[in-house]
């Protein structure tokens, strides 16, 4: 064998065996490789604020806030997630934010809540100017 035939052999063996090696590089993995861990947590407990709202006028607005408590004990303001509901649209209504819009004079629960979770409610008196 000539040394030209020689070295073509030798080249296409040396580019064999870098795309074998480099095709097993790219699909190796490794049994020690780090696995992720993803964990919910649940809400525990929701609390609307102010839970003394102030006396608001009619036509005037007020803004709760919602805060919800997780099962790993953070929170988080859920205010504009909540699901808001007022108790007599006659007196006030709330929006789904939170907002609430007084209507005419009188008192109304209102109460948040995201799943089957619901705060306890907070009583907002309306007042005539």
């Amino acid at each position: 064998m000539n040394s030209k035939a020689a070295r073509f052999i030798g080249y296409c063996l040396t580019i064999g065996l870098t795309v074998s090696l480099m095709s097993g590089i790219s699909g190796c993995s490794s049994s020690s490789a780090a696995t992720t861990t993803t964990t919910t947590t649940a809400i525990v407990s929701i609390a609307v604020t102010p839970e003394n709202p102030p006396n608001i006028s009619v036509h005037a607005n007020l803004q709760l806030k919602a805060t919800a408590t997780y099962s790993d004990g953070k929170t988080a303001d859920i205010t504009n997630t909540a699901n808001w509901m007022g108790f007599n649209d006659t007196v006030l209504t709330v929006s789904s934010t939170g907002l609430v819009y007084g209507r005419s004079s009188g008192s109304a629960k209102i109460n948040a809540s995201m799943g089957s979770i619901s705060s306890l409610p907070v009583t907002v008196t309306i007042v005539s100017q």
